[in-house]
């Protein structure tokens, strides 16, 4: 079984780091309930602000799973965190395991 990484690179303004921040939390929360996929944030040592977002599930089908059970409540706090992304920018970059 492949596990599947989603990865979500960006910036933030420092003006909004605390209620950025305040919301990946609320984020976090949620998914913890979610059996189909891990999430967590990590920002990039040496670069305050810079920020990524990483999704892991255990195998593809987990991650379409994980897909299929995205609701009103993530979808809102999803859009709340892109707001605060420097532009409105962000990478994705989804990987699956080959080894």
């Amino acid at each position: 079984m492949a596990k599947v990484v989603l990865t979500m690179q960006y910036e933030v303004a420092e003006e909004s780091r605390q209620e950025y921040l305040a919301a990946v939390e609320k984020l976090k929360a949620h998914y913890a309930a979610n059996q189909h996929v891990m999430y967590s944030v990590f920002e990039q040592k040496g670069k305050r602000n810079a920020f990524a977002e990483m999704f892991v599930a255990q195998s593809e089908e987990a991650y379409k799973q994980y897909e299929e059970s995205e609701d009103e409540v993530a979808d809102t706090l999803a859009q709340k965190i892109a707001e605060f992304s420097k532009g409105g920018k962000a990478k994705y970059s989804t990987f699956v395991e080959t080894v």
